[in-house]
């Protein structure tokens, strides 16, 4: 910088980076293209994995777009907003993050086209702020409104997720099992439904194949019974879930107890039991047969429940109970002496088993219960971490579309038909902007363009087949099919998208761009000596 005078003078740390105008966001379209091209085969159900090992030598095999971002370490400003992009639509939606950075990566690079071209970038992000509005509108219109209660339209909706992840044969297995957690937790709030994830457990055991995988009417207790005396399996279990110890609580301060001869210590010890064997009775009267305790049970209390036949499993987490409470409709009891009949909740099972290396507490055959486990099997640590992760990518989709019961055409038709309708919007608009609109309906068209090459297949082929058969057939659901590796009509094959999650790919990728697009000027500071 110079002042009046004409002088050279420094505002900013001697060294620092800085770069503006077309060069500010050659930079950061750059990177992005870069991260985008860096998950680009993943997508589609032709995708490829990536192994991506870390600084401690753990590796990581997988083709979730979220995951290879988030295992990436990336130090490019730009690169790292992408990353949080993903991580954002994944918590939001719990699927596209693949989709939503390619997207934006094309985005971009059609920016750059236009910029190159003197094109003002006010102009660019004014017409893509008018093509997702309309985009927005368009989905809307051309979403078709489903049953919620339909399960073969939402297995189906599941079976597209989790087909572009490595479940191999197991993917129809998984997508029944997710429809069905969906279907059990979700409640009513007014007039509309609300599915609340955190009511379903997934858990992890190595051995066996993916199609051993279970859905469990109920709860998995990471915990052993309590004494090898006691039962390890329960039939008609009338439960008890006690949110403390079943021991004498030690006092928070320090006492004496002065003794005078042997038999005041008996008489000590015999209160002791005697007062554990009262709470113990107390549980024994409302016709307990399994009692879950947050915190510690006592040698002389396992003695008793044991003698009564009562199975016991102590210190489950606080997270636990509750998942038990809404399984089993039990009543979490903070005062052992006030448990009544009707707190205890109800499970047609309640057996100890060994899964893998480790024995595991199995609530399972709850009546109605509204928090379910998946216990996710597989042959290696890898591929049930990838199963989990595909796993909540299809439960995150179906909770959108239970929520928001509206889908539209997946292979990449509703992308094709978008692109048709933002043509015309263009020409409707006019000047300059009309340009930006144009780009971003191409841009569009690197969803099925990417899905085609993942496949194997010519891409210019098929996308012009494509569009010829919505432009003038009218065939607006045809969408190509990766499986068959043929143009099909999509709803016809069950390959159905949530529209929920097509309004946050395309409303997130393009606000992140218009962010990016207003950055003129880039400052870089040198490290501080």
């Amino acid at each position: 910088m110079s002042n009046l005078t004409g002088k050279p003078f420094l505002v900013l740390r001697q060294g620092t980076e800085r770069m503006k105008g077309k060069n500010a966001l050659s930079i950061n379209i750059d990177a992005i293209k870069t991260v985008a091209e860096s998950i680009r085969t993943t997508l589609g159900p032709k995708g490829l994995n990536k192994m991506i090992v870390d600084s401690m030598n753990e590796v990581t095999v997988t083709g979730d777009g979220a995951k290879i971002l988030e295992e990436l370490s990336v130090e490019n400003p730009a690169a790292k907003m992408v990353v949080n992009l993903s991580k954002t639509i994944h918590k939001k939606v719990g699927d596209g993050a693949s989709s939503t950075v390619i997207f934006l990566g094309e985005l971009m690079k059609r920016t750059y086209e236009m910029i190159s071209v003197d094109i003002s970038p006010t102009l660019i992000y004014e017409g893509y702020i008018h093509a997702l509005k309309k985009t927005k509108r368009l989905l809307n219109f051309l979403s078709m409104k489903i049953d919620k209660n339909d399960k073969e339209i939402l297995t189906n909706i599941a079976k597209t997720t989790l087909n572009t992840k490595n479940l191999f044969s197991a993917t129809s297995y998984f997508a029944s099992m997710v429809v069905e957690c969906i279907s059990n937790i979700t409640e009513m709030r007014g007039n509309n439904p609300y599915v609340d994830l955190d009511n379903i457990q997934l858990i992890k055991k190595e051995g066996e194949g993916l199609s051993n995988s279970q859905l469990i009417m109920g709860i998995i207790i990471d915990k052993e019974v309590v004494s090898s005396i006691m039962p390890k399996y329960i039939k008609n279990a009338k439960i008890a879930l006690i949110d403390g110890a079943l021991e004498i609580i030690k006092t928070d301060f320090s006492s004496e107890i002065q003794i005078s001869n042997p038999e005041e210590i008996s008489g000590f010890l015999q209160q002791e039991k005697n007062m554990i064997k009262e709470l113990v009775d107390v549980l024994i009267s409302t016709g307990v047969n399994v009692v879950f305790c947050q915190k510690g049970i006592d040698e002389m209390a396992q003695h008793y429940l044991a003698k009564s036949n009562i199975m016991a499993v102590r210190r489950v987490k606080h997270s636990d109970m509750i998942k038990l409470s809404r399984a089993t409709g039990a009543k979490i009891i903070t005062r052992i002496k006030s448990i009544q009949s009707n707190d205890l909740g109800n499970a047609k099972l309640v057996s100890e088993q060994k899964i893998g290396k480790d024995n595991m507490i199995f609530v399972e055959k709850c009546e109605d219960p509204k928090s379910l486990t998946i216990l996710i099997r597989g042959g290696t640590e890898l591929i049930v971490d990838d199963a989990e992760r595909a796993l909540k990518n299809g439960l995150g989709v179906i909770k959108s579309v239970i929520e928001n019961p509206k889908i539209v055409g997946g292979a990449g038709s509703i992308e094709i038909e978008l692109r048709r309708h933002l043509h015309s919007f263009a020409q409707k608009m006019g000047g300059k902007e009309q340009i930006a609109i144009e780009h971003f309906a191409d841009a569009l068209e690197i969803i099925p363009k990417t899905i085609i090459e993942n496949s194997g297949k010519d891409s210019l082929d098929y996308i012009t087949n494509l569009r010829a058969q919505i432009d003038y057939s009218k065939k607006f659901y045809n969408g190509f099919d990766s499986i068959s590796g043929e143009i099909v009509n999509t709803h016809e094959f069950g390959i159905m998208e949530s529209t929920s999650v097509k309004t946050e790919i395309f409303s997130l990728a393009t606000e992140m761009a218009i962010s990016f697009i207003r950055i003129d000027d880039y400052i870089r500071s040198s490290i501080k000596k």
